[in-house]
């Protein structure tokens, strides 16, 4: 998104802290910021008005801080990976967004990560997602070392000469744009 001129920030709501890790190299074509409780979140909107996108990272686990990103957020992202372990985790975001329907209706996607094309897991995860109510987008994130290599080297995929990689992140850019313009 900042490749295509949009100013951007996002907030690291991750008790790891690897967006804000990642960052600290000086390579992020966006601003970084952090949020350790539901305050923080809650005055994203107002705190970071002057972006045209704020995009908040948070823990795949069900938290109060997870909650108020869902609150504040036009779309909400869930990445899951072809695993049952993985997918279950996401279920917990699933019943927050249900939760936050009663009182305003936010849009989700599901982003399936290092996908192997012909996995089986891959298709039980499609039928699960389906199940869910919440459409996955079009863009899959297939499982490539560029992506590894990209965050140890404190660096984007565009940096690289994955052309692949880079196709698919411009791509899934280009979906998630359409869905919040």
């Amino acid at each position: 998104m900042a490749r295509a001129g949009y100013n951007i920030a996002v907030v690291d709501t991750d008790p790891q802290m690897s967006l804000t890790n990642w960052s600290k190299t000086g390579n992020a074509a966006f601003d970084v910021f952090t949020a350790a409780s539901e305050k923080d979140v809650y005055g994203i909107r107002k705190d970071l008005a002057e972006y045209d996108f704020t995009i908040v990272d948070g823990a795949g686990s069900l938290s109060v801080i997870t909650s108020a990103a869902v609150m504040v957020s036009d779309l909400v992202i869930i990445p899951v990976t072809p695993s049952p372990l993985d997918f279950s985790a996401a279920g917990s975001v699933v019943t927050v967004l249900e939760a936050q329907a009663y009182s305003r209706k936010v849009e989700a996607r599901f982003l399936i990560t290092r996908k192997i094309e012909q996995a089986t897991m891959l298709k039980v995860l499609k039928e699960s997602i389906k199940d869910t109510g919440v459409n996955p987008f079009r863009t899959a994130i297939t499982q490539r070392q560029i992506y590894v290599k990209s965050i140890l080297d404190g660096e984007s995929v565009f940096e690289s000469n994955d052309g692949a990689a880079k196709g698919e992140i411009e791509m899934l850019t280009k979906e998630i744009v359409s869905h919040i313009e």
